[in-house]
């Protein structure tokens, strides 16, 4: 069974560590918009994937839309990038979430253990969406797409607001159990919480 900082995941850290390099290295000038939107069509490929997988796995669709904040992250990140303009307001209430989140879930996937196999859908997908969203944020940064200030920071707690209440929309409009860390400490085993 795949377990954190197990093969499977240092396989999968060093993966990441050289796609990361690789797009450091790249100059700017050679990263087209064009790129730009095929990441982001990649990892709304990668959520899609993703969710459907979890779908399949809880034997219904009722949890079809994401409830995390990586995974409404990735999904509304991916949609901003193939339909708004550079640098909209949009990117600062989504792209800092979508980073540090991802982030910290490449590091620690607390999910990887959930099949014999990391290569199990709900796994595999997981860990691809949360690599891309790191990827494109980080393309986003180096070609001006998003250009994070202090002008524009006022966007990220409105974004985190509307994080809130669509989760609250999820728990008391679709029913679900748990969403955006809204009902369980943000982490386990410790008083940090809503």
């Amino acid at each position: 069974m795949p377990r954190v900082f197990g093969f499977e995941h240092g396989i999968f850290l060093v993966i990441v560590g050289i796609i990361i390099s690789v797009i450091i290295m790249i100059p700017k000038t050679r990263i087209t918009n064009k790129h730009t939107k095929i990441i982001a069509f990649a990892l709304l490929v990668a959520i899609m994937w993703n969710r459907i997988a979890i779908a399949f796995y809880n034997h219904t669709f009722a949890t079809i839309l994401p409830g995390t904040f990586c995974g409404a992250s990735s999904l509304t990140l991916a949609f901003g990038v193939l339909i708004l303009k550079r640098n909209h307001p949009f990117f600062h209430s989504v792209a800092y979430i979508a980073l540090l989140g991802s982030l910290i879930t490449i590091i620690y996937p607390d999910f990887i253990g959930q099949a014999e196999s990391v290569f199990h859908g709900r796994t595999i997908s997981g860990l691809v969406h949360h690599a891309l969203s790191v990827i494109l944020v980080l393309i986003l940064l180096k070609t001006k797409h998003w250009q994070p200030g202090w002008h524009q920071w006022h966007w990220t707690p409105i974004g985190l607001s509307a994080y809130m209440l669509y989760g609250l929309l999820l728990i008391y409009g679709l029913n679900y159990n748990n969403a955006m860390l809204i009902r369980e400490p943000i982490l386990e085993n410790t008083p940090l919480t809503w």
